[in-house]
């Protein structure tokens, strides 16, 4: 028997509700910025308790410290942390609250009264041995005196001098708290090192989670992929982008007896339970630079997969290169071609001049700048004979109109895709670019793997959470604020970055620009305040909300636009001195 109509309601009403509250959880937990880094000042005491619960958050192998909400959960009889993030129901959701609180309620005891007292809180109230939380505790207190002083200052003045400075690894203090104390000469990675054993099974779950995804949204996996790689992105994270981009390939790393990676090996379908994904690959000047090495084991791995013996609809990478071949003009080498960057010595896009200078007439302009600067190959050519950087423009136009999704990895705690513009100048720029070439909008997801439980989210659903958690948060922007003249420009650059992935994707919701204008312009104290601080950059915000408006980013009501109009005119008149 079917159920009545209104159980089919309430049901289909409470799983709405449910939804909201995750998102509403979701941007309460986001660890944001609340002001910019002062070169040389040590943090505050409320940004200090933030970092030290995402650190006590993950286990740390390397000191011999389990995380505490793995501790806290075990202790309070709810099972493995892991399986209460799997658990999407209310109860869910409300046990896994329970298990947050408690964490965050410890280390506001161990700030306020210190280690012992915490640990002995915990094992009172979630039955957690103190032996069990020693370590992890003892972790925190380092990484707190380590908080309380900055190095910076006596690390410049050293440097300036030409004396020794200690070097340091590079991330953020979440993924890598050996990063304390600052003030080091920061240092990179061992290429011949990427990916680690960590980064690759790290990667294993991401990649799963996002054909997982794309197979739920359109019907399978996606047969092309278009890949961003960083180049600090994948030193920070030992690798993590290269890691995914093997597993989409459905190959294996393969170390040699000083463990390094110099060869790749096909995982068999068997094993890998899919069909394989061909990746285009588009990397940044830096990730050329240090990471050579790594281009050619990539290469290398496009170049396993696609001599293959498996069907066409388990391998891609084979049916493409096959393809292209028949249509003539190309030679098996260059079909293979997938990894492409600058010209050697050249960086960046540009994509994001151009959009910030409003220098584009179409989008299809956004799309041939990208290719144009990314058009050329590394890896293997003719005969075998390294490719550093050959002009490929129509390999790389022919691999872009065979990409379904396009796909970069987030990996800081630091830095959003609203925070800089290299994002939008990078994912979505390639984005443009696939869908000019491939005559459609490609589908776009970013790994978001700045919590426990890593998610896979699209581009609409990030630029969201990124503007409810940063830029329409009052927490957020009124630390901005508190840094004055600098403060207003970082707004202004939000909101900037937010329209790049208007420009590139057309990403961004009519309501984000409405709520942008009625918090910074239509409110007329803020508007004062950020005319006070900093007039200039008040101008440049009005002036993207007004822009936003005239390209059809978003439909204002008349009285907005005249408003906007009217706040724009008075920072001309303010800045020329006329008013």
């Amino acid at each position: 028997m079917s159920r009545p109509p209104h159980e089919k309601t309430a049901e289909a009403r409470d799983r709405r509700v449910l939804e909201l509250w995750e998102r509403l959880v979701e941007v309460e937990q986001r660890l944001i910025p609340t002001g910019l880094h002062v070169f040389g000042r040590a943090g505050d005491t409320r940004e200090c308790a933030d970092l030290l619960r995402a650190v006590a958050s993950y286990d740390r192998p390397e000191c011999g410290a389990r995380a505490l909400n793995d501790l806290i959960a075990e202790g309070l009889g709810l099972g493995a942390y892991e399986k209460l993030l799997e658990d999407k129901s209310e109860q869910g959701w409300r046990v896994r609250a329970n298990v947050d609180e408690v964490l965050r309620e410890s280390i506001e005891i161990f700030l306020r009264d210190g280690a012992g007292r915490a640990r002995l809180w915990l094992h009172e109230n979630a039955r957690v041995e103190t032996e069990d939380s020693f370590k992890v505790f003892e972790l925190l207190s380092g990484i707190r005196e380590q908080l309380r002083t900055s190095g910076e200052l006596d690390g410049l003045a050293r440097s300036l001098r030409g004396e020794y400075v200690e070097p340091g690894p590079g991330a953020d203090i979440v993924q890598n708290p050996a990063v304390l104390p600052t003030g080091r000469n920061t240092h990179a990675v061992n290429p011949y090192a990427v990916p680690s054993h960590a980064a690759y099974a790290r990667a294993e779950r991401v990649v799963g989670l996002l054909l997982e995804r794309h197979r739920a949204e359109h019907g399978r996996v996606p047969r092309t992929m278009a890949l961003v790689l960083w180049g600090l992105d994948n030193i920070k994270t030992q690798g993590e982008g290269v890691a995914q981009a093997l597993w989409l390939l459905g190959v294996r790393p393969l170390r040699d007896s000083l463990n390094r990676v110099t060869e790749v090996e096909p995982i068999p379908l068997e094993r890998l339970g899919r069909p394989r994904v061909d990746v285009v690959m588009t990397v940044s000047g830096i990730f050329r630079d240090l990471f050579g090495a790594t281009m050619m084991l990539l290469d290398k791995a496009v170049r396993s997969v696609a001599a293959l013996d498996e069907p066409p609809e388990m391998n891609p990478v084979r049916a493409n290169v096959a393809e292209r071949v028949r249509e003539g003009g190309c030679t098996a080498e260059e079909a293979q071609l997938r990894v492409f960057s600058n010209a050697p010595g050249s960086y960046g896009t540009n994509v994001n001049f151009m959009v910030m200078d409003s220098q584009w007439e179409s989008a299809d302009a956004l799309g041939d700048l990208f290719v144009t600067r990314k058009c050329f190959a590394y890896g293997r050519g003719p005969g075998g004979r390294a490719l550093e950087g050959r002009e490929a423009r129509g390999a790389l136009a022919r691999a872009l109109s065979r990409v379904e999704a396009t796909y970069q990895n987030v990996d800081s705690f630091e830095v959003g895709i609203t925070d800089v513009d290299h994002y939008f100048e990078y994912l979505g720029g390639v984005s443009k670019a696939v869908e000019q070439h491939a005559r459609a909008r490609p589908a776009i997801y970013l790994a978001d793997s700045l919590s426990r439980e890593a998610s896979v989210r699209t581009l609409p659903e990030m630029v969201r959470l990124e503007t409810r958690a940063k830029t329409l948060n009052p927490k957020w922007y009124e630390g901005m604020l508190g840094h004055g003249f600098r403060g207003v420009a970082e707004i202004e650059s939000h909101v900037t970055n937010t329209f790049g992935w208007s420009a590139t994707a057309d990403a961004v919701d009519g309501w984000v620009y409405e709520e942008v204008a009625r918090t910074y312009v239509l409110d007329a104290e803020m508007l004062g305040r950020l005319s006070s601080l900093n007039p200039h950059s008040a101008r440049s915000l009005v002036a993207r909300l007004l822009e936003a408006e005239g390209r059809g980013f978003w439909e204002a009501e008349a009285s907005v636009v005249e408003k906007l109009r009217d706040a724009f005119s008075s920072l001309e008149d303010r800045i020329e001195g006329v008013a």
